[in-house]
């Protein structure tokens, strides 16, 4: 993909911060934990009006792809933010967060009566927080006899209910999902030399499972969870994504991830 057509922006207030107008640089990593997507992002030779305009807890998003195709890689909010200066730049770097303190600190302390189900108690918690529920597809919904209480924060009670029904819990550019441990994305996404699959997965394990180091142009359609088809000389077949991260440095405007064989 020429150099040219990637695009990325910083959108803060009604100010859209435009790479390559201006020099960009970030990593945003994402992963099928419940701990949230977090990152940094780099701009140079920002003006001193611009720079007062980020704050701590401030809504930001990040925007990337290539002319005519560029999609969010995170919504979320400015944790922490500097300024430093070199020989010949000034540096303002903001670390970046999926709403990261309410996620970590909102509370919740509420009873729900007997009768009450796992997916409607995780919907009254999560209307509590900055975000939305993305996906509820999970095998079974259980159902609480003796009603729930929680008196803790929303993280621990949405973690709790997920281990309840056997599924894993992430967030994800604003949105919670609850899924089945193995379960994917529904939208499946295409990854060949043709549709930007640079050179081919590299086989490795971990948590005694196989899987493939994969690296792609940068793509703001692949996530955690994403259902990649892979044409390679190495793999083929349908893949799921389990962590990896969007990057943008120097040449490189990339998508690393770490996929295992989905199905198998």
């Amino acid at each position: 993909m020429p150099a040219f057509l990637r695009q990325a922006e910083l959108i803060i207030d009604d100010k859209a911060l435009r790479y390559p107008d201006l020099d960009m640089e970030f990593e945003i990593g994402f992963n099928d934990d419940s701990e949230g997507n977090t990152g940094y992002c780099r701009i140079y030779n920002l003006s001193q009006n611009t720079i007062n305009m980020f704050e701590k807890d401030k809504n930001v998003r990040l925007k990337a792809g290539y002319d005519g195709d560029i999609g969010v890689l995170l919504p979320g909010v400015i944790v922490s933010y500097s300024t430093r200066y070199t020989d010949i730049d000034r540096e303002t770097e903001l670390i970046l967060g999926d709403n990261t303190d309410a996620w970590l600190n909102a509370v919740v302390n509420k009873t729900w009566s007997s009768g009450q189900r796992a997916q409607s108690i995780a919907s009254d918690i999560i209307n509590l927080l900055p975000f939305g529920l993305g996906g509820f597809e999970v095998s079974k919904n259980v159902r609480y006899e003796k009603g729930k209480t929680f008196s803790t924060t929303c993280k621990a009670a949405l973690e709790e209910l997920a281990a309840d029904l056997n599924a894993k819990i992430h967030v994800s550019r604003g949105s919670i999902y609850f899924r089945d441990p193995e379960r994917g994305t529904q939208q499946i996404v295409n990854l060949n030399s043709n549709t930007g699959l640079i050179s081919s997965p590299e086989k490795g394990t971990k948590d005694g499972k196989t899987i493939y180091d994969v690296r792609s142009l940068l793509n703001y359609r692949i996530w955690a969870d994403s259902i990649v088809r892979i044409e390679s000389k190495t793999i083929n077949g349908l893949y799921r994504v389990i962590d990896g991260q969007h990057v943008l440095s120097g040449d490189d405007f990339l998508t690393e991830m770490e996929v295992e064989e989905y199905g198998a």
